[in-house]
């Protein structure tokens, strides 16, 4: 009996057989670190983002730091960008205190933080703190003092919490940003809290380009835990922290302080931009890609919120802007130095 004849037929299956796997292994290596799953995973969210609806950012043009205007501007923007209800909730508020130096706008204004735990206590939030964990600075305390942050927590009767030494709790590392962590170990009062408020500021910075609420969520890695300044995060890379930490935590709104903005070396040696805009909304990534264009920058110049959008990490196609106008407040920020 001779041997088997292959038919063409059968010899055209093997072939595409052949094909799809071969197609799936160089695609399995091409989408290393993550792998093709997750990498799939990230490919069509991103594609739905674009048939949802837009995301609401409320922006305000405000020209002063005075605390009465400022409560009142951001109470109306608070209720313009649609944020969601706070009332008996735990809040958690992280401005941007990454340094102090006398002279520079580096840290988000005091009088903000001020406006933001107003408008909390209006709206009935049960419990509110205010976390900061520096990258730099092993110790918040001067920053807070001489900031002026001490004297409006003080006011208010609410507690500073170093997120630096913060009894470090694990959680879930979520969505595939830290490959091969399938944890990370954030401070107590962010792992519990219910919502966080990024109170960020509007300024440059030489790696990531900018620093606006996505960014400013790397002073919730407690440096006790993961040393200054933040080793893992650079280990990990820039880009996958910042979104990674975003879909690691709590929920997270955005509040970002360009009063006075700061262009070219940033994010500590940069150049004062009184620019006299606020911005307010419930998707970080869209508020940081309002808060890129105003300063001249468009989103795919920003390596973070290129991929987050590609990723549909949160809405960055479709974005309702909601109070004063866009192109009116739009600057050209000095870019940050290579």
């Amino acid at each position: 009996m001779g041997a088997p004849r292959l038919t063409r037929r059968a010899f055209l299956r093997l072939l595409l057989l052949a094909g799809i796997g071969g197609g799936l292994a160089f695609a399995e290596r091409r989408t290393q670190p993550a792998g093709l799953r997750q990498f799939l995973t990230w490919l069509l969210r991103g594609w739905r983002r674009r048939v949802e609806p837009p995301a609401t950012v409320a922006l305000g043009a405000s020209l002063s730091y005075d605390e009465a205007l400022l409560r009142d501007a951001l109470m109306a923007l608070w209720d313009q960008a649609g944020m969601p209800d706070v009332a008996g909730k735990r809040v958690l508020v992280k401005p941007n205190l990454i340094e102090w130096i006398e002279g520079r706008p580096l840290v988000t204004a005091p009088e903000v933080v001020g406006a933001i735990l107003d408008v909390l206590r209006a709206r009935g939030a049960a419990e509110i703190v205010v976390g900061e964990g520096p990258g730099f600075r092993r110790d918040a305390g001067p920053v807070v003092e001489h900031s002026g942050l001490a004297a409006v927590l003080a006011r208010r009767g609410i507690p500073f919490i170093d997120l630096n030494y913060d009894d470090p709790r694990p959680v879930p590392a979520r969505d595939g940003w830290f490959p091969g962590q399938p944890r990370l170990w954030l401070p107590r009062h962010v792992v519990e809290a219910d919502l966080i408020v990024s109170a960020a500021k509007l300024k440059t910075h030489h790696w990531a380009g900018v620093t606006l609420s996505l960014k400013n969520l790397f002073g919730v890695v407690p440096g006790i835990r993961y040393g200054w300044p933040k080793n893992m995060l650079h280990v990990n890379g820039l880009t996958p922290s910042i979104l990674g930490l975003r879909q690691s935590m709590p929920p997270v709104v955005s509040v970002i302080d360009g009063i006075v903005g700061m262009e070219g070396d940033g994010p500590l040696f940069g150049t004062p931009v009184p620019h006299g805009v606020l911005l307010v909304g419930a998707d970080p990534l869209a508020v940081d890609v309002i808060g890129a264009r105003l300063m001249g920058f468009e989103p795919e110049e920003i390596e973070h919120l290129h991929w987050g959008i590609w990723a549909g990490v949160g809405q960055g196609v479709h974005i309702e802007v909601r109070g004063a106008s866009l192109e009116a407040l739009g600057r050209r920020y000095q870019r940050p130095p290579k």
